[in-house]
């Protein structure tokens, strides 16, 4: 294509941007250059921060607001300024992280304040994940932390206990007060009321300078689903989870055959 002034393209990032050697491929870096270069706007959308999305940015190019904590900010990664923040509140939330650090005591709990990541759980529970990408935590007790904003929180056990955490999520009300999802099978997510990529999304496509953008948007998991949904093109790669197949318009290569190159150089030019 000559030109891609009237396209947003945004990507969720593990799973997709990424391939499952948890990199960024040259030839997706330079797709998206290119796509930028020709009057694209993209950005990413993560559950990850804007300090453990680090490792991955380097040598990519970004050049519109991203959604970081899984809806729960909007981050200028270029000013590296947040745009927007939205708390994760809940009358009885304490009382029920309380109850998990009680009842599951394998379980990693992770609440994200704008500044900082705290594990509230024992040493020995931390989630493997993150020792192997080196990220960026501090360990506290939860009434040390009562008085930070949280915008997420992230629950981390088997896939067993995650579904029994769902109803105590209920017992608690939270259910009516929270958005809460699995981001991989291993970990439920805790975000504010009516929160998701796709809410954020949306708040995006109010600015003026995207709102008559002709919208692409790219995920593989549950987390996605919304965002996918809400654009004009939604690609789920080859490895996305059954559910997102089934919500996206077209289905793409794998994240382990460069993703973004094949929406930007294939699909794109294919279907608009």
């Amino acid at each position: 294509m000559k030109t891609y002034k009237d396209f947003f393209l945004i990507s969720d990032m593990d799973g997709t941007l990424a391939n499952s050697k948890h990199e960024v491929s040259e030839k997706n870096k330079a797709a998206i250059e290119d796509f930028i270069n020709k009057g694209g706007k993209f950005a990413i959308a993560t559950g990850r921060t804007q300090h453990n999305v680090g490792p991955y940015m380097k040598g990519l190019i970004v050049n519109a607001p991203c959604i970081f904590y899984n809806g729960g900010a909007l981050f200028d990664w270029n000013k590296q300024a947040f745009i927007k923040t939205a708390p994760v509140q809940g009358a009885n939330l304490v009382q029920f992280i309380r109850r998990c650090i009680k009842a599951f005591p394998d379980m990693c709990i992770q609440i994200f304040s704008a500044e900082q990541l705290y594990i509230v759980t024992d040493p020995k529970n931390v989630d493997e994940y993150m020792e192997r990408e080196k990220q960026a935590f501090v360990y506290a007790k939860l009434d040390e932390i009562l008085d930070k904003e949280w915008i997420k929180i992230l629950l981390c056990d088997t896939n067993e206990n995650l579904h029994t955490v769902r109803e105590v999520l209920v017992e608690f009300g939270l259910d009516k007060a929270l958005n809460y999802f699995l981001s991989a099978p291993i970990y439920l997510e805790l975000v504010g009321k009516d929160i998701s990529k796709g809410s954020m999304l949306g708040k995006i496509l109010k600015m003026e300078e995207y709102k008559n953008k002709t919208v692409v948007a790219t995920g593989d998991f549950q987390n996605d689903i919304e965002m996918i949904k809400l654009a004009h093109l939604g690609v789920a790669p080859a490895n996305a989870e059954p559910e997102v197949k089934e919500v996206a318009d077209i289905i793409g290569v794998s994240n382990d055959e460069d993703l973004l190159h094949d929406i930007i150089y294939r699909l794109i030019p294919t279907l608009f």
